[in-house]
């Protein structure tokens, strides 16, 4: 089971920018600097390798600017008030965060979404309104509409659930974005499921160009990177 996450908080995710921002290969070992802790030994391999991910060497974010931007997912995927729709692109100047995680995490998830929470609570309401989150679950055996809804007011009445049709939906959606997901062998007990953590920020362009693994970095961090962003800073 790889569950090397760290749980603890530090200004510069646990070491310099330089040695934070690595050349990650989605295969092996490196992939767990990426998978929830939250996931069990029932797992399968993840269908294929994702591809290389490569980060600047240095950036005014602390989050990790990708030098190939990923394009938002053009799968067809399901709201929790149960409207088929792919998620959408933000309007010019706004941001669109994307997580995929389930609601049965029992700490990686809603840690997550908590910090996430906190960093836009503490930002003026015109800018957390051009903020959207979307949250596209791992688990649509559970993650039913109304299920992500009432977990997801927990944290912001605000924050858009999604499920989909099939798991390979997800699963396709997710790869698209270099987000490791892995269906479980087992459904027994409360099984678990293990994925990708990181936070996803999309542009009007249609892409992200940074992504936040945000259990490693400050809420006023994750804040600042918000209001770069919201301010026409170039993600660079």
């Amino acid at each position: 089971m790889r569950q090397v996450v760290s749980k603890r908080r530090t200004g510069a995710a646990g070491g310099t920018p330089t040695a934070r921002r690595l050349l990650l290969v989605a295969v092996g070992s490196s992939t767990a600097l990426l998978l929830a802790a939250c996931s069990s030994g029932s797992t399968a391999p993840a269908a294929a390798p994702l591809a290389k991910i490569q980060y600047t060497n240095d950036s005014r974010f602390s989050g990790e600017v990708l030098e190939q931007p990923y394009a938002l997912p053009t799968e067809t995927l399901i709201n929790t008030e149960g409207v088929s729709a792919p998620l959408k692109v933000p309007a010019k100047g706004d941001l669109t965060l994307v997580f995929y995680g389930f609601t049965h995490c029992g700490d990686d998830c809603p840690t997550t979404m908590a910090d996430i929470e906190a960093a836009l609570r503490g930002m003026p309401a015109a800018e957390q309104a051009r903020i959207t989150m979307d949250f596209v679950t791992t688990d649509p055996w559970r993650d039913t509409g109304p299920v992500m809804r009432t977990w997801l007011n927990q944290y912001n009445t605000a924050f858009q659930g999604y499920t989909a049709a099939s798991w390979d939906t997800l699963h396709a959606s997710a790869v698209s974005l270099g987000i490791d997901m892995e269906k479980p062998t087992s459904f027994a007990g409360n099984y678990q499921v293990t994925h990708g953590l990181q936070v996803l920020g999309f542009t009007s362009d249609g892409e992200a160009h940074i992504e936040w693994l945000v259990e490693t970095i400050q809420v006023e961090q994750l804040r600042s990177d918000f209001e770069l962003i919201l301010n026409g800073t170039p993600i660079q």
